[in-house]
Order: C-alpha cells, then structure tokens, then sequence
C-alpha cells in the first residue's frame, strides 16, 4: 500500500516540508515513483521517518544520524554518545543548582 508525501507526512505527525529535508540531507531514501511522477513511499520509508523522528525528538542532532547506517550497532553507539552527553549536562546543571542553593545559604552582606 503505497503512500504519496503527504499522507507520510500525516502518518508520522510531521511535515511535507520535513521530508523534502530529510530527503536533500540524505536521511531518507527518494523512493520509486508512480507513472504519473508522484513519489510511492512503502513501509521502509514509514519505519525510517519514525525512527529519524524520534531520535530527532531524544535530541540527536540530525547531522549526526548518519552513522545510522551502520543498523542496529550503530544506533546504539549513537545513543550512548547522547546518553554519556546528556549525564555531562546533568551533572553540570547539578552542580549549578548547588551553587545557587549556596548562594541562598550565604549571609547576606
């Protein structure tokens, strides 16, 4: 059952103009089209844009899905990276929380 761009584009809750980008920055793969030139998008492209969506949303940075291709190994790798990244900002934002929370323990002068 094949989808034209816009009925993707309602399927994973994003835009017509989303795909066009995903499609200039390599992400997502131009798939066939029908006889009348329109694109005919299949499951594959449904399951990429899902995917592409998500990490996007987890905070991965779009130039980084890329090493994607690697599969399911480098999808891991990639999230770890984010995953060690985002431990950094916690303990940093940690760390700033005590530094005010001192701030207000402090005698006022």
């Amino acid at each position: 059952m094949p989808w034209s761009t816009r009925e993707l584009a309602e399927l994973a809750s994003t835009t017509v103009n989303t795909i066009r980008h995903y499609h200039r920055v390599g992400l997502l793969d131009e798939p066939e089209r029908r006889y009348n030139g329109y694109k005919q998008y299949e499951m594959q492209h449904l399951v990429t844009l899902l995917r592409i969506r998500r990490l996007a949303d987890l905070g991965l940075p779009l130039s980084q899905m890329h090493d994607l291709s690697a599969g399911p190994e480098g999808v891991a790798h990639v999230l770890r990276e984010l995953d060690a990244e985002l431990q950094m900002s916690i303990e940093r934002l940690q760390g700033v929380r005590a530094d005010i929370a001192e701030e207000f323990r402090a005698p006022c002068s």
